[in-house]
């Protein structure tokens, strides 16, 4: 008995697994091949062959390094992608015909002439910029194609090592690295796609600027024509307070007025670098009147009519709930996320402000009024 069940075990370790071959006829190669180029690729169209057990067509083809890699597409379609090409150089591509019994057809060979690629393309926007406490970079990112961005300081072996790396799909793509001293440094920046292509390494000597919290002390409310009055006792110095959670500044509502703006003066002339804005804590973040999206101005000289042609933009601040759940849920890395604050940067070359002028736009509850914990403003004070 013991010798049956072990020759029945040994034998169903022996079943096939998955589709197993039913002929060795290869299919028909395809025909007709046409080649689309595209930035680091090309789009590949073709006649299928007709065989009935056809089940896929594959490209194969060599990104760099003689590193061979494939794309496939089913028999339903005749279009095939190939991507991940790091220059414009001409390169072979070989389309093969697969049916169900895993046989091959002969190989139809093309040439594709891959466009500049995003990699290349974002690399030549790229630059690096003099910030506060650091350097700022910006670059431009048209086909939103998934690329991180790389900033490189030199050490004191004269070596460039990696300091920050971005990973970025927006158009108008930007990142800072802050917490550096106010000396000359060399650093350098590059581009990077997901196939591990770059772009040119630029190389730049900067001296980060210099950056101070600035005194919340010296803040004072003001109160402009079209500026909206506190409510429930929430007073607007409870904004700079230096007290973070289910307290701060809130307007009135069901007033039907919107949006909501409150106007601050920072008691000195400066450059703002970035703001710092804590919600309502507790069980409200994310929700009711906490600003999911806002307009910061700024000015030296206060126009009392409240006349909004005398303030330049600053920035355009959008808060983040890291979880994407729907209002009225949060994760506990949402509750982290706000417990920190949300930082948001000021361009360097933004003019010198003492008035700031917030513009909410809108609230995670989408109603007609706002509430928050907490502002701190970083900057030269100087």
């Amino acid at each position: 008995m013991i010798m049956v069940l072990g020759a029945l075990s040994f034998a169903c370790t022996l079943e096939p697994i998955g589709q197993q071959p039913v002929d060795s006829i290869p299919p028909g190669s395809v025909s007709d091949v046409k080649v689309d180029n595209t930035p680091g690729g090309a789009i590949l169209t073709y006649k299928v062959p007709q065989d009935e057990d056809l089940l896929y067509v594959k490209a194969v083809y060599s990104l760099k390094d003689g590193v061979q890699s494939e794309s496939r597409s089913s028999m339903y379609t005749d279009t095939l992608k190939v991507a991940g090409f790091g220059d414009t150089n001409p390169r072979e591509v070989t389309l093969i015909a697969v049916d169900r019994s895993r046989n091959e057809s002969a190989p139809v060979k093309t040439t594709i002439n891959p466009l500049e690629p995003s990699v290349i393309a974002i690399g030549n926007t790229i630059t690096l910029v003099e910030d506060f406490g650091g350097v700022h970079a910006y670059w431009k990112n048209p086909t939103r194609a998934e690329v991180s961005v790389i900033i490189l300081k030199e050490d004191n072996n004269k070596e460039y090592v990696p300091l920050e790396t971005f990973y970025s799909s927006m158009v108008d793509g930007e990142g800072a690295k802050r917490g550096m001293d106010t000396i000359p440094l060399n650093f350098a920046v590059y581009v990077q796609d997901r196939w591990e292509n770059t772009s040119e390494i630029k190389k730049y000597t900067l001296k980060p600027i210099y950056e101070t919290k600035f005194d919340r002390l010296k803040f004072r409310e003001v109160t402009l024509p079209g500026d909206e009055k506190a409510a429930w006792g929430w007073v607007m110095p409870r904004a700079w307070d230096g007290v973070i959670g289910d307290q701060g500044f809130h307007t009135g509502n069901g007033t039907g007025r919107w949006p909501h703006s409150f106007t601050i003066d920072l008691g000195v002339t400066a450059k703002i670098s970035r703001v710092i804005e804590w919600q309502r804590q507790g069980s409200w973040i994310y929700n009711h009147g906490n600003l999911k999206k806002f307009e910061v101005y700024g000015c030296t000289v206060l126009d009392a009519t409240g006349n909004w042609d005398s303030w330049t933009k600053l920035m355009t601040c959008n808060s983040i709930k890291p979880s994407g759940l729907p209002t009225g849920q949060v994760s506990a890395e949402d509750k982290a996320w706000a417990a920190a604050g949300e930082e948001f940067l000021n361009s360097p070359m933004n003019p010198k402000i003492r008035y700031i002028r917030i513009k909410a736009l809108q609230s995670w509850s989408d109603g007609d009024f706002l509430h928050l914990s907490e502002l701190q403003f970083f900057g030269d004070n100087r």
